[in-house]
């Protein structure tokens, strides 16, 4: 029951008097008067859900409208990013992207880019479903659907600022909305430059299984051990232009169109001294200085539109869209290698390379989704869908005469470094289609899914020495049953019990049988792969409050066949390197779970002061049979935690200050461990001329436990064991920006100002 409807007592007896004394004949008549229009309206919570979704209203969260999409990420309940950007969602890692119910289609260091640089004040809020129906057609665990501002009333806004960190980082930006009635176009501009500079140590300890025992680990049998003392200095320019315009056709028809163009360029000069000793099977001490100058140009552009046709207001419509993009990559490697030491056999001789790389990844896809009420109560919902992509990938490495070659360009290519020589090309056309029905018993709603998807995946590799040419087609059906049911109370108590299965096919490169050597390693898939199954169900409850919201949810996942890639060494010397190395090969292993207790609790005692507090708690575990482990399966489990607590407060009428603490335990994954990682963060933000001016001031990473501790990694396959510890120079730094606004204050969450 919605607040306008509990205020309608209220308002008739506060409206009873004056009609009595109207319909009174013994008083004088007075004249008759047009009451003005009267809207009555809540503000919606932070938190709320809504069947299968977790929903995070951006929009209505002021301690967050100076940060970036990355920062609201972090303030939705069971979601993390850690320092490199990676997105997990409760502890899991297969997580897709949505941005406006569309998959991104974002490479991932792409993603982090977007997500570092759009404005959290252009999103209006954030779902997470961790247990996806068929109509997502995903075969990731989970998706966070990103929503950008909805269309606009009749006016106009502009907004334009800069943002600085000591990283460093400066980025000056511009947003223009215009709108009325029936149109609204929103433009979006931003540039970013970003410096950074980093040291770090790092051991490496590589372990052989006992020869007489087979699959018995050794600890006493190092067969390599590293250790690097690394240099990175990174530079990257960003120029980012994005339109949106939206048109209203009529009251039951709508229009979208957007289309976003990055372009990206990245510099890296990487630098380790690198001690390397093999005790088996010959005893040998390498000492090299590496270098690697590396220098990315990016161009990726996004494009779609929508039409959405309504037949009636009960929900009965049909929307067709059409969304692509293109990514097109040149990458640019100067290598050297030089050995202070070696062990004189002519294998671990001077290396001097020049690496040309070109992608170019260009996709397109149509969806119709067609919903049909047949009661006031119960629907139907159809989805259709088809999608091609194309993937080709060309590296060339040529060999040089000296670390720095300026004539490399004019190379012939039979100086190509033939050994890591290929070309690759995918084809990828996929169809789907999904069939949901819901209904609802009062405040009981249930909802069944099922989808299939054909996917049909084509690919192959020329142009190389370890396997002169192949042409390699895969045909695979998935289907993904989903049941939803949810339960509200009219004291606003939510309940939600649901349950989907979904099945993952391996990818080409996992099945493919061209080994893709690096410098010292190479990876190879396996074509005995098969199909892995991922059940997931949940149990939650959530209590919103005028004050604040409580939630808590039980949840499950149970992984059979699971894939993941083992590193494995080579029994004698590699045929073409030459000396001992390392592989990488993937298996169906096993099986995996997960099951534990998310909780989130906010208190907001009044509309300047929010303290929020997020605790995750799960086993996780797994059971392998390696077939290098002999007969005995591989079994491992433990308990698994993470927690944050974060503040928001508005003091003297003018500051806005923020504070957040985040830890997360030591982590198992399926043969790896990591090790715990904390840190606190704060800022303050003041805003001037009722809010034309804005500026704030944030430190992360407080006491620069990034640098003072480190992270350290496990691999824990028995059969390949290394350890791993990273500590970087520095991970604390400030950041400060300014704002200036022109226009309707209160349209500026309406504004789009990033790209879909």
């Amino acid at each position: 029951m919605n607040l306008p409807v509990l205020l309608l007592p209220l308002l008739i007896a506060v409206a009873a008097p004056a009609v009595c004394q109207v319909s009174d004949t013994t008083k004088a008549a007075k004249p008759a008067q047009t009451l003005g229009k009267v809207t009555i309206s809540a503000k919606r919570p932070v938190y709320t859900s809504d069947g299968e979704k977790s929903i995070y209203n951006v929009s209505d969260d002021p301690s967050i409208q100076d940060g970036t999409t990355e920062d609201a990420l972090q303030n939705t309940p069971g979601v993390s990013v850690d320092v490199e950007g990676n997105i997990t969602l409760r502890g899991v890692s297969s997580v897709e992207i949505w941005i406006n119910d569309k998959p991104s289609k974002l490479s991932a260091e792409n993603l982090k880019t977007w997500l570092q640089t759009l404005p959290a004040r252009a999103i209006d809020h954030i779902e997470t479903i961790t247990n996806p129906s068929a109509k997502y057609a995903t075969e990731a665990e989970a998706v966070i659907n990103i929503i950008t501002s909805a269309h606009i009333k009749k006016n106009h806004f502009l907004s334009f600022g800069l943002n600085a960190a000591s990283q460093p980082y400066l980025s000056p930006w511009m947003s223009y909305t215009r709108a009325n009635d029936k149109l609204s176009v929103n433009i979006f501009g931003s540039y970013r430059n970003s410096n950074s500079h980093s040291e770090a140590q790092r051991s490496t300890t590589t372990f052989g299984d006992n020869p007489s025992a087979p699959g018995i680990i050794d600890s006493l049998l190092l067969l390599i051990h590293d250790t690097a003392s690394i240099y990175n200095s990174n530079s990257s320019n960003t120029a980012t232009l994005y339109m949106s315009v939206d048109y209203i056709v009529d009251s039951m028809s709508n229009l979208n169109f957007w289309s976003n163009l990055s372009l990206y360029n990245y510099d890296v000069d990487a630098r380790n001294w690198v001690t390397r000793e093999h005790l088996s099977p010959v005893a040998a001490l390498y000492v090299y200085d590496q270098r690697q100058t590396q220098q990315f140009n990016t161009l990726f552009g996004f494009f779609g539109g929508y039409y959405t046709k309504r037949f009636d207001k009960k929900g009965h419509n049909l929307t067709l869209s059409m969304n692509g993009n293109i990514n097109k990559t040149g990458q640019q490697i100067v290598y050297s290698r030089i050995y202070s030491v070696t062990d004189g056999s002519g294998n671990n001789s001077n290396s001097n390379k020049y690496k040309d790389v070109s992608q170019l990844m260009p996709s397109i896809a149509l969806r119709l989704r067609y919903n049909r009420p047949y009661n006031d109560n119960g629907e139907f919902t159809y989805g259709l869908s088809a999608t091609y992509g194309t993937s080709h990938s060309d590296l060339r490495p040529y060999i040089l005469a000296s670390p720095y070659d300026e004539q490399y360009t004019r190379l012939s290519p039979t100086l190509y470094d033939t050994l890591r020589r290929y070309v690759y090309d995918a084809y990828n056309p996929s169809f789907a289609a999904d069939i949901g029905w819901q209904h609802r018993w009062g405040d009981l709603t249930l909802k069944l899914g099922i989808g299939a998807m054909l996917s049909l995946f084509k690919y192959s590799f020329t142009e190389t020495i370890t396997l002169p040419g192949t042409d390699t087609s895969i045909q695979n059906i998935t289907f993904n049953p989903s049941i939803h049911l949810t339960y509200r109370t009219k004291t606003m108590h939510n309940f939600k019990l649901n349950y989907t299965l979904r099945m993952q096919n391996p990818s080409a490169q996992e099945l493919g049988q061209f080994p893709i050597y690096g410098e010292d390693s190479y990876m190879i898939g396996n074509h005995n792969l098969a199909q892995s199954y991922i059940h997931s169900a949940e149990a939650g409850w959530s209590k919103y409050m005028s004050k604040g919201s409580l939630s808590a949810e039980l949840y499950g996942k149970l992984s059979t066949g699971e894939i993941e890639w083992l590193s494995d060494v080579t029994a004698e010397a590699d045929p073409y390197i030459g000396r001992v190395i390392n592989f990488s090969t993937p298996y169906n292993l096993g099986s995996s779970w997960r099951y534990g207790l998310s909780t989130n609790g906010t208190w907001r005692p009044n509309a300047f002061f929010n303290l929020r507090f997020d605790a995750n708690i799960y086993n996780y575990g797994y059971k392998i049979a390696y077939e290098k482990l002999g007969k005995e399966p591989l079994s491992e489990h433990n308990l698994q935690y993470s927690m944050s607590l974060s503040l928001w407060a508005k003091v003297w009428g003018r500051y806005h200050v923020n504070a957040s603490a985040n830890y997360t335990s030591p982590t198992i994954g399926l043969l790896s461990l990591r090790g715990a990682m904390y840190r606190l963060n704060g800022g303050v933000r003041a805003d001037f001329f009722k809010r034309k001016l804005s500026v704030f001031i944030n430190v992360q990473d407080i006491f620069n436990w990034g640098k003072r501790y480190g992270n350290k990694s496990t691999n824990t396959n028995p059969y390949y064991k290394t350890e791993e510890l990273m500590q970087q120079l520095n991970s604390r730094y400030i950041s400060a920006g300014l704002t200036l606004r022109f226009g309707k204050m209160e349209l500026e969450n309406k504004s789009k100002s990033g790209s879909e």
